[in-house]
């Protein structure tokens, strides 16, 4: 029995791949001056921002924070929707099911997406790096949005989203996962992970509750 649809937040309901790829880019060429391979870049996607960044230096602040001045100052122009996703918003909660988002975003720029998009209304919850010690892949976050949500049984609840994080995410706290093929992410990496489901679209997720629920 599904309870509960929990979804990342970049990439997965939010289209800030642009925004993304290009804040990493300017910090890259403009701040470091080195040039990192297109691939390598989308592969950072998903993961918490400053675990990339430690790659690079021992001590990120600085790079942390080149990376978020260019973000916050494009995001408002960059952030955009991907098709579909408002309808299957709406198609979820028309089954009173509660949403969430779980994300390695700040909560300032993840609460700041969604309002930009106008889809604050859709989710119950947004657990955030704030909210945890561990962050994904850990289920950790995860386990804090169904706590949020009253205590819901992880098992019943189906984790969304574009990155293999979020695919391990919730397979540790034993949940239905579905990936995107619109990942940025090499699919190929995504599909290794082995997801419960690959979806083109999150209009898909609609019929895969009802055929859950059913068999429940």
């Amino acid at each position: 029995m599904i309870e509960a649809v929990l979804f990342d937040l970049d990439g997965t309901v939010a289209d800030t791949n642009a925004l993304i790829y290009a804040s990493f880019q300017a910090l890259f060429t403009e701040k470091m001056g080195i040039n990192v391979a297109d691939e390598t870049i989308y592969n950072f996607f998903g993961e918490p921002l400053e675990k990339t960044l430690r790659r690079y230096a021992e001590d990120p602040t600085e790079l942390l924070d080149f990376y978020r001045t260019h973000n916050l100052k494009h995001h408002d122009t960059m952030v955009a929707s991907f098709e579909g996703v408002e309808e299957a918003l709406r198609q979820l909660k028309s089954k009173v099911l509660p949403l969430g988002i779980v994300t390695s975003k700040r909560e300032e720029m993840a609460r700041r997406s969604l309002s930009c998009l106008g889809l604050t209304k859709f989710f119950d919850v947004v657990v955030t790096p704030e909210y945890t010690k561990v962050h994904k892949p850990a289920p950790d976050p995860l386990f804090k949005a169904c706590e949020l949500l009253g205590g819901i049984d992880p098992t019943n609840t189906i984790m969304v989203g574009d990155a293999v994080y979020d695919i391990l995410c919730g397979q540790g706290a034993g949940a239905y996962t579905a990936g995107v093929s619109y990942s940025k992410v090499s699919l190929d990496r995504l599909r290794a992970a082995k997801p419960t489901y690959m979806l083109d679209d999150l209009r898909e997720l609609s019929s895969i509750v009802d055929t859950l629920n059913a068999q429940a």
